[in-house]
C-alpha cells in the first residue's frame, strides 16, 4: 500500500508468522510474488523505457493507461466532469475560461450522446420542431447538470443546406432528435463539400460508434530526494492529477498519479516524452464503468503547477540572475535601466508577455547562430531574450565544436584551408569566405537533423521531418505541442506555496522579527500562543518553536502567521508601516485561498488592488526590494492565471508535495541498480492494488471486462485502508460520553422569548455540531445561523440535543453579539460587541451556517501578558509555569478577516462596506516615480561608496608594491631557501 510498503524481509516475516499460528492456505514467498506479477499483467499499466535526445534513459509510466483506469473506477468515474461549465461561479478546472473558451470546441468535447445515438459537432442536426441546427459546442451549466449546445440554426438554399445567421443560439440537448446519419436515412440528400455541416464529422470514423471524451490533466514536475534522510539524492520527478475531477477529490492522494522519476534524466527530459505520449496517438480506449460501454479518451495538458525555478525551467527560461528574469514577461534590463522612472513602474505590472511562437523563433535562431560557430552570437541572444532551452543548449555545444573546427580547417589552417583560399589571388575574398561559412552551416545543420540517430533510423524515408529541427529531439516539446492546447507561458500558474507563502509572508516575517531583542521575541511568542485558532483549519500552534527557529520556519508556520500576525503586533514590536505590510499580506493571503469565486470581475479587481498595496508598502519600506526580490513581481502574473485558470488553490502543490512520500517509500526500498524502473514499476503495482479494491474494471484474457469480486470490493468500506491509500471520507463528530438530562430551565439560557416547547423537555449536553458548510463547530465557535428570516452572528454556549431523540431536533444556544458597521481603525476589520438586553438566542442545529475566526480585541483592551498557568509536558501538568495573556473583558472582539478558512463565505455575508479591499496609495505613478528618485540616489551613492572602496585599495596595493621594489637589501621573500641537513 502506497503509505504502508513492506520490503522483501517484511512479507517473508509475515508469512512466517501466519503459518506459525496455523492460518491456512497460506503460499509461500514465490507463489505470493508470482500471484503479484500475474495481477500486475491482469491490469496493464505499460511501464516504458524512454530514451532522451541527449542519451539518458528512464522508465515511464503510461499516462493513458493511468487515466482509462479513472473511467473504469467508480470511485472515479462518478465525480469525472465531461463537459466544459459555463457556470458565473468558478470553483473547479471545468468552470475556468482555458477550459470553457480558449481551448478549441473539439477539445472540450467532441460529441454528446444520448444512449447509442451519437451527435457530433459541425454535423447537420435536427431538433425536435424539425429545425435544422450545426452544433458548435457542448457545454453544462452547472457541474454534472444538463447538457446545452450552441449552434446556428440552418435552411436549405436549393439543396444546400445553409446557416441563416452567424448568431449562436442555445438549446438543451433534449432537444436534439436526429443525428446526421438518421437525416440520411430520412432522406436527406447531404453534398461532401463542407457547405454548414453536410457532411459527417471525421470522428465518427475514429469512435466506431463510442462515445469519446476529452480527459484533462494538470502535470507537477519537480527535483525530489529519494532519500528519507537528510543525504539529498537527487530525483526528478513527474506526477499528475485527472483535472476532470473535482478539486475535492484532488486533494487527496488517492488520486495523484506517478508517471516517472530519473537521477539522469532532466524534468525537461521526461516532459517531452509525456507530450509525446499524449499526441500520439490521440485517442485511446478505455473502459466506462457507468454505462458499462468502451469509450475513447483523449488527453490535454491543462497547466503545469509547480514552484518557480521549475517553472522557469519548463518555460524554457534562464532562471532570475538573468538579464530578462520574468519567465512570464519581458520585464528586466541592466540594473541602471531598471531604475529608471518608466521601467521602475513595470515591476508593478506585468509587462509584454512572452509566448510560445517567439520562444521557438529563439530557440531555432540560438540554433543558427551555434552552426556558424559564433558562440558569443549565442550568449546575446540569451541575454536578449532570456530564452534557454536545456535540450537545445546540448546541441548548441556540439554544433558550436563542429562548426569551429571546420572553420579552422577549411578556412584559418594555412595547409587544410579551402584550396579556393590557397590562391595568391582571390577575388573578392571576404565574399568566398562568407560562402564556405554557409556551406559549413549547411552541412553542420544537416548533421543535426540525422541526431539523434535512433529517433531518426525510424522516420519514413519520405517524410519531410527528416530535413528539419524536430521538437522533442532539438527542442522543448513544449514549444511545438499544438497550439490548441494551450502556450507553457501562460499553462505555468503562479504557485501560492512557494510564491505567497514561501515569499510574501516569509519575507514580511523576516523583515519584521530581524532587528527583534530577545524580550521581544518573547512577548510576540507569549501574545501569538495566546491567539484563538479555532475556525481556522490550522494546527496547534508552536509558538515558542517558531521564535526560536525563527529562520528555519516552512509552509505550515508562515501559514498561521500570515493569519495571526496582525494581532500579536503593535508599537512595541515594530512601527506602524509594518503593521500596515502585515495587514496587506494577510488580506491579500486570504482572497488567494477562496475555493470558488461567485463574480470573478468583482473578484479580481479586489486582487488587484491589494497586489497593488502589497507592492506599494514594500517599497516604501525599501525601494529596491521589487529588484531583488522577484517574487513581488511574479505575484503580479497571479491575476492573468485567476481569469484563465480559476481560483488560485487549483493549482497549488501541497498535495503533490504530500505524495513525495509514497515515492521515497518506493525509493528506499530500491536497491538502486535501476531506480528509474523500480520505482516505476512498484508504484504501477500500487495503483493496480488500488484500483482492484476500488472495484475498477479491467480486461481479462478473454477480452472480457472484469471487476474483483465482491469480498475483495468490500475491503475498501474499511476505513483503514482507504487512510492507507489516502482516500477519506467526511467524518462524522463524536459524541461527547453520556452525561445527565438537565431541564431547560436549570441551564439558566437568558433569551428575548420564553421557550415553552424546549422548556418541557430535558436536555443533553453535546460537543460540537456539523455546520451547513460540512465542518464541526465545537462549543465555544464563533458561527453565523439562519435565524427569524436574517443571519446573525454569535459564539455557541451549548449545544443540546433532547433525551428522547423522537421529541424534537437537536439546538445550539449561542451568546448575543452585534457587529458594528465600521471597521476598526488598527485592523481595518469588522468589531463585534456583546448586544445589550437578552444575552443568548438559541436556533436549531440545522441552522448553523458556518464557523469564522475571532480574535479578542487587546489593541484597545490593553491586555497584557499577566496571567500565569502550570505547563503541560508529556500530558501532565508540571510544576514550571507559563506565561499567557490575561484578557481585561469578554465582550470586545474582532473578525478575522486574514482567515483563509471560509474567507469567501464571510466576505460574501458581511456588508460590502467592511470588506472591500482600500487602495494604500491613491496616485501610484507619482509615488513610485517618487521611490525610484530614492532608489536612484541610494544607488549612486552605494556606487560612489563601492568606487571610492576600490580606489582606496588599488592604491594601498600601488604603495605597497612600490615600497617593497625600493627598499634596499630585501630579498625576495618568494624565493624557497634550501638549506642543508647534515646528516645524522
Amino acid at each position: 500500500m502506497p503509505r504502508l510498503r513492506l520490503s522483501t524481509d517484511h512479507v517473508k516475516f509475515i508469512i512466517w508468522i501466519l503459518k506459525q499460528l496455523g492460518v491456512t492456505n497460506v503460499p509461500n514467498f514465490k507463489t505470493f510474488r508470482h500471484k503479484q506479477a500475474q495481477l500486475n499483467r491482469a491490469m496493464p499499466i505499460q511501464t516504458q523505457l524512454k530514451r532522451s535526445p541527449r542519451g539518458p534513459v528512464f522508465y515511464q509510466n503510461n499516462i493513458r493507461d493511468l487515466l482509462a483506469l479513472d473511467w473504469a473506477n467508480p470511485e472515479c468515474r462518478a465525480s469525472l466532469e465531461e463537459y466544459p461549465v459555463r457556470s458565473a461561479i468558478t470553483s473547479e478546472s471545468c468552470h475556468s475560461q482555458k477550459w470553457t473558451r480558449d481551448i478549441p470546441a473539439h477539445i472540450q468535447a467532441p460529441m454528446w450522446a444520448n444512449g447509442r445515438q451519437h451527435f457530433f459537432l459541425g454535423e447537420l442536426t435536427q431538433l425536435d420542431n424539425l429545425q435544422l441546427v450545426v452544433p458548435l459546442a457542448w457545454y453544462r451549466k452547472e457541474t454534472h447538470g444538463n447538457v446545452f449546445f450552441e449552434a446556428y440554426e440552418v435552411a436549405w438554399t436549393g439543396n444546400v443546406p445553409q446557416c441563416t445567421s452567424t448568431s449562436r443560439l442555445e438549446y438543451p440537448c433534449s432537444r436534439l432528435f436526429a443525428n446526421v446519419y438518421e437525416l440520411t436515412d430520412y432522406g436527406v440528400h447531404l453534398s461532401d463539400h463542407g457547405t454548414c455541416g453536410s457532411s459527417a464529422n471525421p470522428l465518427r470514423v475514429e469512435s466506431q460508434g463510442r462515445r469519446m471524451y476529452s480527459s484533462f490533466v494538470k502535470i507537477w514536475v519537480d527535483d525530489v530526494s529519494g532519500n528519507r534522510s537528510k543525504q539529498y539524492n537527487e530525483h526528478s520527478n513527474v506526477y499528475f492529477a485527472h483535472a476532470n475531477l473535482p478539486h475535492q477529490k484532488l486533494s487527496q492522494e488517492y488520486f495523484i498519479h506517478f508517471v516517472s522519476t530519473s537521477n539522469h534524466a532532466s524534468p525537461g527530459d521526461q516532459l517531452n516524452a509525456v507530450v509525446q505520449d499524449v499526441q500520439s496517438p490521440r485517442w485511446t480506449q478505455a473502459f466506462d464503468c457507468e454505462i458499462q460501454e468502451e469509450i475513447l479518451i483523449q488527453t490535454v495538458p491543462l497547466f503545469e503547477p509547480a514552484d518557480n525555478p521549475q517553472q522557469s525551467d519548463t518555460c524554457l527560461h534562464m532562471g532570475l540572475k538573468g538579464n530578462l528574469w520574468c519567465r512570464r514577461c519581458k520585464l528586466g534590463g541592466p540594473e541602471r535601466l531598471r531604475e529608471t522612472d518608466a521601467v521602475y513602474e513595470q515591476h508593478f505590472a506585468p509587462a509584454e508577455l512572452r509566448k510560445a511562437p517567439e520562444t521557438l523563433a529563439m530557440v531555432k535562431a540560438q540554433l543558427d547562430q551555434a552552426a556558424r560557430g559564433v558562440a558569443k552570437s549565442v550568449q546575446e541572444l540569451q541575454t536578449q531574450s532570456g530564452v534557454k532551452d536545456r535540450l537545445a543548449e546540448y546541441w548548441v555545444e556540439q554544433l558550436l565544436t563542429r562548426a569551429q573546427g571546420e572553420h579552422q580547417r577549411r578556412i584559418y589552417n594555412v595547409n587544410t584551408r579551402d584550396e579556393r583560399l590557397k590562391a595568391r589571388k582571390v577575388t573578392n575574398r571576404v565574399a568566398l569566405v562568407e560562402s564556405i561559412k554557409q556551406e559549413i552551416h549547411d552541412e553542420v545543420m544537416a548533421w543535426l537533423y540525422t541526431q539523434p540517430s535512433h529517433t531518426y533510423d525510424a522516420l519514413p524515408v519520405d517524410s519531410p521531418l527528416r530535413t528539419q529541427l524536430r521538437p522533442g529531439d532539438h527542442f522543448n516539446m513544449l514549444l511545438q505541442l499544438d497550439g490548441t492546447f494551450g502556450d507553457m507561458h501562460d499553462d505555468t500558474p503562479v504557485e501560492i506555496l512557494h510564491t505567497y507563502l514561501l515569499g510574501m509572508a516569509k519575507y514580511a516575517w523576516h523583515y519584521t522579527n530581524t532587528p527583534w531583542t530577545l524580550k521581544q521575541c518573547e512577548l510576540f511568542a507569549i501574545r501569538l500562543q495566546s491567539a484563538s485558532i479555532v475556525g481556522l483549519s490550522i494546527p496547534p500552534l508552536r509558538a515558542g518553536y517558531m521564535l526560536q527557529y525563527r529562520n528555519g520556519l516552512i509552509g505550515k508556520h508562515f501559514k498561521a502567521l500570515q493569519q495571526l500576525a496582525i494581532f500579536q503586533l503593535d508599537e512595541s514590536l515594530c512601527d506602524r508601516r509594518v503593521i500596515d505590510l502585515w495587514n496587506a499580506t494577510g488580506e491579500l493571503g486570504s482572497y488567494l485561498w477562496y475555493h470558488e469565486i461567485e463574480n470573478m470581475d468583482h473578484y479580481v479587481r479586489d486582487v488587484e488592488v491589494l497586489i497593488a498595496n502589497l507592492l506599494d508598502i514594500w517599497s516604501l519600506l525599501d525601494p529596491r526590494r521589487v529588484f531583488v526580490k522577484p517574487k513581488l513581481h511574479i505575484l503580479t502574473h497571479i491575476v492573468e492565471d485567476i481569469w484563465r485558470h480559476g481560483p488560485a488553490g487549483l493549482y497549488a502543490t501541497e498535495i503533490f508535495e504530500c505524495f513525495n512520500a509514497v515515492f521515497r517509500l518506493c525509493s528506499v526500498l530500491s536497491n538502486h541498480q535501476a531506480p528509474s524502473r523500480d520505482i516505476a514499476v512498484a508504484v504501477a503495482g500500487l495503483t493496480r492494488f488500488k484500483y482492484q479494491v476500488s472495484g475498477a474494471w479491467w480486461r481479462d484474457e478473454g477480452g472480457d471486462y472484469v471487476h474483483a469480486g465482491i469480498r475483495v470490493r468490500e475491503y475498501f468500506d474499511n476505513a483503514q485502508l482507504q487512510r492507507r491509500l489516502g482516500f477519506t471520507v467526511a467524518g462524522t463528530v463524536k459524541p461527547k460520553p453520556r452525561s445527565t438530562a438537565v431541564s431547560w430551565r436549570s441551564l439558566a439560557i437568558d433569551t428575548e422569548e420564553v421557550d415553552t416547547v424546549r422548556g418541557m423537555k430535558k436536555w443533553l449536553a453535546c460537543t460540537s455540531v456539523i455546520a451547513e458548510q460540512g465542518e464541526s463547530c465545537p462549543v465555544g465557535a464563533w458561527v453565523f445561523v439562519d435565524h427569524e428570516g436574517g443571519t446573525r452572528f454569535g459564539r455557541i454556549k451549548l449545544i443540546l440535543r433532547p433525551e428522547s431523540a423522537a421529541e424534537s431536533s437537536p439546538c445550539v444556544v449561542l451568546e448575543r453579539f452585534t457587529i458594528w458597521d465600521d471597521r476598526h481603525a488598527f485592523f481595518q476589520m469588522p468589531q463585534v460587541v456583546r448586544s445589550e438586553g437578552a444575552k443568548h438566542f438559541v436556533v436549531d442545529s440545522q441552522d448553523v451556517l458556518f464557523m469564522a475566526n475571532v480574535q479578542h480585541n487587546c489593541h484597545d483592551g490593553k491586555c497584557k501578558t499577566t496571567g500565569t498557568r502550570r505547563r503541560r509536558q508529556e500530558r501532565i501538568e508540571t510544576d514550571i509555569t507559563e506565561v499567557f495573556v490575561e484578557h481585561r473583558d469578554d465582550d470586545s472582539f474582532i473578525i478575522n478577516m486574514h482567515a483563509l478558512h471560509n474567507g469567501a463565505l464571510l466576505r460574501k455575508i458581511l456588508p460590502r462596506t467592511l470588506t472591500e479591499p482600500r487602495p494604500y496609495i491613491q496616485d501610484r505613478v507619482t509615488a513610485h516615480k517618487e521611490m525610484a528618485a530614492k532608489l536612484r540616489a541610494s544607488q549612486e551613492t552605494k556606487r560612489a561608496k563601492e568606487a571610492k572602496a576600490r580606489k582606496d585599495r588599488d592604491t594601498a596595493r600601488a604603495a605597497e608594491k612600490a615600497a617593497a621594489q625600493q627598499a634596499p637589501g630585501v630579498e625576495n621573500t618568494d624565493v624557497e631557501v634550501l638549506v642543508d641537513v647534515p646528516a645524522m
